[in-house]
């Protein structure tokens, strides 16, 4: 008997959160629709090798700089 409500327990929670979610989906979906924002434009981004050096008693390996062109900005 208690095996035979465990299954059954089992089966209408699962039952429930199927349901849950399916309701999610659609509001999800809806609001997708409904809601239409702004998109950004990428950056344009130059990447710049700079070689290593030696300052006073410093050394500064070579590395990779990136520098920002343009930032990113709201498109319509």
């Amino acid at each position: 008997m208690t095996v035979v409500m465990t299954v059954l327990a089992v089966i209408v929670i699962s039952g429930c959160s199927s349901m849950n979610k399916s309701n999610q989906n659609q509001a999800s979906n809806s609001n997708k629709s409904d809601i239409k924002s702004p998109s950004l434009t990428t950056p344009k981004v130059r990447k710049v090798w700079v070689p290593e050096k030696i300052e006073g008693d410093k050394y500064i390996e070579g590395h990779w700089m990136w520098v920002l062109e343009r930032t990113t900005t709201w498109s319509q």
